[in-house]
C-alpha cells in the first residue's frame, strides 16, 4: 500500500513538473515569402516551375521548388538563412503555344535570427531590401510587405506579368 502511494506521488511530482510550461511553440515555423499575381493577369492560365540555383556562380545545378503549378494566384518561396540575395528562376511554358521562357528574380536581404524560448526551436526572419528581375515574361515585381515572419497573411511581392493573347 505504502508503494503504490510512493508510485503515486512520484507521477504527480512529475506531471506537475512537466506542465509548468506556459509557452506554446508555434506550430507552423517555417518562413515563405508570399508572391501574389497583380495587374491585368490575376490568375496564372501558363505554367510555372521556379528553381533556385545550388551555387551562385549558377553551373547549371538547381533545385526546383515549385514544378508545374497552374491556376494559380499565388505562390509562396522559400527564402535562404545565410545568403543575402537569394535568386529564383522563374521557368513559364506558355499555355497554348508551349514558348518556354526563363526570368530570374534577385531578392536582396537582411537575416534576423528569431528565438523564443529553448523549448522552441530558432527560425530566420528577413527584412526585404531590394527585388529585381529580368523582363521575358514577367513585366515587374514590386514589394509589399518588406519583413518575412511564419506569421503573415499580407503578401510580400506582387508579380505583373506581362499580357498576351491566348
Amino acid at each position: 500500500m505504502r508503494r503504490i502511494s510512493l508510485y503515486t506521488l512520484a507521477a504527480a511530482a512529475v506531471m506537475t513538473f512537466g506542465a509548468c510550461t506556459t509557452f506554446d511553440c508555434p506550430l507552423y515555423n517555417k518562413v515563405y515569402a508570399k508572391v501574389k499575381l497583380a495587374g491585368d493577369v490575376k490568375t496564372l492560365a501558363d505554367t510555372l516551375s521556379v528553381s533556385i540555383p545550388r551555387n551562385m556562380d549558377d553551373d547549371g545545378s538547381d533545385t526546383v521548388v515549385i514544378n508545374r503549378l497552374t491556376a494559380t494566384d499565388s505562390l509562396s518561396l522559400p527564402m535562404s538563412y545565410q545568403r543575402d540575395e537569394d535568386i529564383y528562376l522563374f521557368h513559364i511554358s506558355q499555355y497554348g503555344t508551349g514558348v518556354k521562357t526563363t526570368d530570374t528574380v534577385w531578392v536582396e536581404k537582411q537575416n534576423l535570427p528569431h528565438f523564443e524560448s529553448v523549448d522552441c526551436n530558432p527560425a530566420m526572419f528577413h527584412t526585404i531590401k531590394g527585388v529585381r528581375t529580368t523582363h521575358h515574361a514577367i513585366d515587374s515585381i514590386k514589394i509589399n510587405n518588406d519583413k518575412v515572419t511564419y506569421n503573415d497573411t499580407k503578401p510580400h511581392f506582387l508579380l505583373y506579368l506581362k499580357e498576351r493573347d491566348y
